[in-house]
């Protein structure tokens, strides 16, 4: 397999450099080096230095966004075990209570502080979740207010860069489009083969043969490259040539036999090369990848993105909080959240619950 890639590629750089060749040769200016003005260059270079310093400015929100959000997530799924822990140790004290009020003196007062301190501690532990996620959710605003900012400030400054460097462009472009559509008058002679021709059929070839000449020798000659690989195999390699330019004022002369197999004939005519719309943009192309060399290197903007739309997008779902079951043992639904504690898990004394039936007997084992 990798012998076959190994011709496909070499086939494939040997393809462009048919391309190149026959575009300095026939050209001489396609692919040239150039200059830009010293404050322009400087700018230029100013300006992609601050569009960098940009994109890491972003990548470092991004981080901390990423980061916060790992805080939420860990936070909220503390939260929802931290919630089924606070309810049993409630629904364990508020037992307890009752059964003390309905049996005094049956728990002792060591077994009840026991209860109320771990009913403390599960709802200290609840509030510190909750705020902790609080503080993420605070952090990841922030900092998305930030990354919208910043981004905002990126694609001012991203549009302005692009703008100068087609300017630099567009001036290139211009410069070597002008040296290249020169009109200029060749001559040249071209014989071609009669085989089974008539002479006057093989008159109008040779004429034609000498035109294309004629327009090779002074115009630009576009090579495209066609390449085919089916079953890691290489099925079809094509170079073809496109000769692009107009002929005028064509004077056809020493026209005759060459022995009795083939026809000659001279031409003289004033070729202008035409550049067409994919010429052009491979040309353009080459200038933008030398400014970007030259300004110290392209920068892939398809790959940057605003932190606060990932954060928004990725924060999808981070807070989906599964319900609490309430504990079997339970007598009473309590219609307050947590937040609404008894006043034991406020640091105050516990209160006495309305007394609402009487047990004879105990059933419960503590």
């Amino acid at each position: 397999m990798f012998p076959v890639f190994e011709k496909y590629y070499s086939l494939l750089r040997n393809s462009r450099r048919v391309l190149a060749v026959a575009l300095l040769s026939s050209s001489c200016a396609f692919a040239g080096s150039f200059v830009i003005a010293p404050e322009q260059l400087g700018d230029l270079r100013d300006q992609r230095a601050l569009l960098a310093s940009k994109v890491k400015e972003l990548d470092a929100v991004s981080q901390q966004i990423a980061v916060a959000q790992a805080d939420r997530r860990a936070a909220s799924s503390s939260i929802r075990h931290l919630e089924s822990d606070n309810q049993q140790a409630k629904d364990k004290l508020e037992k307890l209570q009752a059964f003390d009020r309905d049996n005094p003196g049956t728990i002792s007062q060591e077994q009840l502080r026991a209860a109320e301190d771990q009913n403390r501690k599960a709802f200290a532990a609840l509030r510190a979740a909750r705020d902790k996620k609080d503080g993420a959710e605070s952090q990841i605003n922030s900092l998305s207010v930030d990354a919208s900012e910043k981004y905002a400030e990126f694609l001012r400054l991203q549009k302005s860069y692009e703008r100068d460097v087609d300017r630099v462009v567009d001036t290139q472009l211009q410069q070597r489009l002008s040296a290249l559509q020169v009109k200029k008058e060749v001559t040249v002679t071209e014989k071609v083969a009669c085989g089974d021709d008539s002479i006057p059929v093989c008159k109008e070839r040779s004429k034609k043969a000498a035109e294309l000449k004629a327009s090779e020798t002074g115009s630009v000659v576009f090579v495209n490259s066609l390449t085919e690989v089916k079953n890691f195999k290489l099925s079809k390699e094509e170079i073809r040539s496109e000769v692009q330019a107009t002929l005028s004022n064509k004077v056809f002369s020493n026209q005759h036999m060459v022995g009795e197999t083939e026809y000659e004939t001279t031409i003289t005519a004033n070729v202008e090369p035409a550049i067409g719309d994919s010429l052009r943009d491979q040309m353009a192309d080459a200038i933008r990848n030398q400014v970007y060399d030259i300004v110290g290197g392209k920068i892939d903007f398809s790959q940057v993105q605003n932190p606060a739309q990932l954060a928004a997008d990725s924060g999808q779902g981070d807070d989906e909080v599964v319900p609490v079951k309430p504990s079997k043992n339970r007598k009473k639904k309590v219609a307050d959240p947590v937040d609404e504690q008894p006043a034991v898990q406020e640091e105050a004394p516990p209160q006495p619950a309305p007394v609402r039936r009487r047990i004879e007997k105990p059933t419960f084992t503590f």
